[in-house]
């Protein structure tokens, strides 16, 4: 059996984008333009296409995936908890908007581990 420090959680997100890579109008693929830092048009239609237009497109900011400028969030614990391999960690987390800024999020958590209950509130920013 192993017995290890628990610092915290890791938090991160998938957003699954479903529908065609096509406009249903034309049935061609929409070209928009832009202007680049250099004042230059940046033409989106060249940009690299789905293998499967008809697949969903997947925004993952997972540690495994490749970066965005969206990041993982990190809730380290007060003290770290002990726990044993295999040991059920339960609980909930609550997302909501922050007042203070509605770009941020405030994180509730809620868990328990070894019979002891905890609770950690951060903001997300």
């Amino acid at each position: 059996m192993m017995r290890a420090p628990l610092h915290g959680f890791a938090f991160w997100f998938d957003v699954e984008f479903n529908g065609p890579a096509i406009s249903p109008a034309s049935n061609h693929v929409t070209a928009t333009f832009a202007e680049s830092s250099n004042d230059q048009p940046m033409d989106y239609s060249q940009r690299k296409k789905r293998p499967n237009p008809n697949e969903a497109l997947v925004l993952s900011t997972a540690p495994e995936d490749p970066p965005t400028h969206w990041q993982q969030t990190l809730i380290y614990f007060y003290e770290p908890i002990p726990v044993e391999q295999d040991q059920l960690i339960e609980g909930s987390v609550t997302l909501s908007q922050s007042k203070e800024n509605p770009r941020f999020m405030n994180i509730h958590l809620e868990y328990t581990s070894g019979g002891r209950s905890f609770v950690k509130e951060s903001v997300m920013r």
